[in-house]
């Protein structure tokens, strides 16, 4: 029972657990939704399969640029402000990215779209680790790890229910009310722990 006790998560933990996986969905469900639309975007944009696919390619370095970039974030400025602002930066391009115009406009907001997407997933477990400590990750884990199992997974099928039905700009959109609600759970729930790692 002891052991029990001390290896308990607090709910207030499983909550900001639950807000950070749901912040960080919009980014691994757009990982591979942009992979179904590449034949539309093609036809709309009326350009060539090798331009279209920067807008995969490109966002995909973006983001592992944006990795190692997190950890001298982190060490300067308040992860979970990092977080929040990268959670908002993520929506805004998303939006712009549905919006685009031209490819070429597409592929520079999906740059920056996958730049965001690579500071909210490090910082993801980063922050996680630093509410319950490395002893505990585990079970906070796999209280989470279902979720963020299914992001990449359900992306092709979202992706491809909205090519089918709708347009491949409502791929972006659709990160719009994800980012929105995450980030007023992130303020709203989560109000009495520090802005501090």
């Amino acid at each position: 029972m002891k052991h029990t006790a001390q290896t308990a998560i607090p709910k207030s933990i499983k909550v900001m657990a639950w807000i950070l996986v749901l912040g960080s969905m919009a980014p691994m469900l757009d990982a591979t939704m942009v992979n179904i639309a590449i034949h539309q975007l093609r036809a709309d944009f009326n350009t060539s399969l090798a331009m279209v696919q920067w807008t995969v390619t490109g966002f995909a370095l973006a983001m592992g640029a944006a990795v190692p970039f997190s950890g001298w974030l982190i060490n300067r400025f308040s992860g979970k402000q990092i977080y929040l602002w990268a959670e908002i930066a993520f929506g805004i391009t998303s939006l712009l990215s549905g919006l685009a115009w031209h490819i070429n406009v597409l592929i520079g907001f999906r740059l920056l779209q996958g730049f965001a997407a690579g500071l909210i997933l490090p910082l993801l477990t980063t922050l996680l680790v630093d509410a319950v400590g490395p002893a505990k990750m585990g079970r906070i884990m796999a209280i989470v790890g279902v979720p963020m199992t299914l992001g990449p997974i359900l992306g092709p099928i979202i992706g491809g229910f909205i090519v089918q039905y709708s347009s491949w700009r409502w791929i972006f959109f659709i990160n719009v009310p994800l980012v929105i609600i995450a980030a007023i759970l992130l303020v709203l729930k989560i109000p009495k722990l520090n802005w501090t790692i």
